[in-house]
């Protein structure tokens, strides 16, 4: 049974804060300025019967990749340390040994901790490019997307 909600403050999307090992990944950790959290589904598998596809209900779920934008430093480092991380696992020829956890920590109206998402098994599987342009009139920081693919995360 549900019962109504006593916290009625809505959920703000500028609370939020992104954690890893910030002794390999520091940059990244630091200068996180948005994230996605990412969809999940439960697809149904069809079961024939006289005729017709009944919809059961699915045993595997799916998460859709993690997403999140960073702010470039100017020397790069934070780019750099995405790249190389993606580099790294293409020389080994394998993600399971540059695997880490990460957690997305969504803030109450007061700032503290409300909620923890963990993600399990998180490597980066892409960086969006950099765009230089001289024909700018404003100053636009530079910011990356990063994605990442996980194993699963669990929400505490």
């Amino acid at each position: 049974m549900s019962t109504l909600t006593t916290n009625k403050n809505f959920l703000s999307p500028v609370g939020f804060q992104f954690k890893i090992n910030s002794g390999r990944y520091a940059n990244i950790e630091y200068f996180c300025i948005a994230a996605s959290l990412p969809s999940v589904n439960l697809p149904s598998v069809p079961v024939p019967f006289k005729g017709v596809n009944l919809s059961a209900t699915g045993d595997k779920l799916q998460f859709e990749d993690l997403t999140l934008r960073i702010n470039v430093t100017e020397n790069m480092e934070n780019y750099i340390e995405t790249f190389n991380w993606i580099n790294t696992i293409l020389q080994n020829g394998t993600a399971e040994d540059h695997k880490e956890d990460g957690t997305l920590m969504i803030l109450s109206s007061h700032n503290n901790v409300n909620k923890q998402i963990e993600f399990k098994g998180l490597f980066p599987t892409g960086i969006t490019g950099v765009e230089f342009n001289t024909q700018t009139t404003d100053v636009d920081f530079v910011q990356v997307d990063i994605t990442f693919s996980y194993t699963y995360f669990e929400i505490k």
